[in-house]
C-alpha cells in the first residue's frame, strides 16, 4: 500500500477491488468473497458499488488498504495505512493486523503516530535516513528511560 492512492476513479471500489484481486492471480471463483471480507475489514461494504471518483480521501485510503490485504500476501507493505481514518476503524484495522500477524504472515508499517508504533513487534526509528534505535516498543522505551515510543524517538533525536 503505497502512500498515494492507486485508484481508478472512474470505476466503482467493488470494480477497483475486483480488478486488482485479478492482477494479484485470486481465483475469479474466490474473487467475491475475497471482496466482500476485505471490505467488512475496512468498512466500505455499503459504499463499493459508488464511484470512487465520489469518495472522500480517507475511503480511498481504506480502499487502498482492502487491496493490499486482497489474497493473503505473506508480506504486507504498508506506508501510513490508518491516516484519514477515524479511531474505532482504527481500532479495528489493527486487530486485523494482528490477526495477519498471528497467523504468520509479516507486515511492514511506516507511520508518524507514535501510539500506532506502540502496537508493533519491533520499532526502527529513522532520522535522516538511518536507523537511530531498532528493538521491541518496551525494550527501547527501558533503554531509553522513558514510558513511550514517542518520547524515545524525542530523546533519540536529541529533541529532549
Amino acid at each position: 500500500m503505497a502512500q498515494t492512492d492507486a485508484l481508478y476513479d472512474a470505476l466503482s471500489g467493488r470494480e477497483n477491488l475486483k480488478f486488482y484481486g485479478l492482477m494479484k492471480g485470486i481465483a475469479k471463483r474466490d474473487l467475491n468473497a475475497e471482496v466482500d471480507y476485505v471490505a467488512k475489514v475496512v468498512d466500505l461494504t455499503a459504499d463499493l458499488d459508488k464511484r470512487v471518483a465520489g469518495y472522500s480521501g480517507g475511503m480511498m485510503r481504506r480502499l487502498s488498504l482492502a487491496i493490499a490485504l486482497m489474497g493473503k500476501p505473506d508480506l504486507l507493505i504498508l506506508d501510513e495505512p490508518t491516516v484519514g481514518i477515524d479511531p474505532a476503524l482504527r481500532r479495528q484495522i489493527w486487530a486485523e493486523l494482528s490477526r495477519i500477524r498471528d497467523e504468520g504472515r509479516s507486515i511492514l508499517i511506516t507511520t508518524h503516530v507514535m501510539d500506532e508504533a506502540e502496537l508493533c513487534d519491533r520499532v526502527a526509528l529513522l532520522l535522516d535516513g538511518k536507523v537511530m534505535a531498532f528493538d521491541t516498543p518496551a525494550t527501547l522505551e527501558r533503554q531509553y528511560q522513558v514510558a513511550t515510543i514517542e518520547a524515545v524517538f524525542l530523546k533519540a533525536e536529541g529533541a529532549e
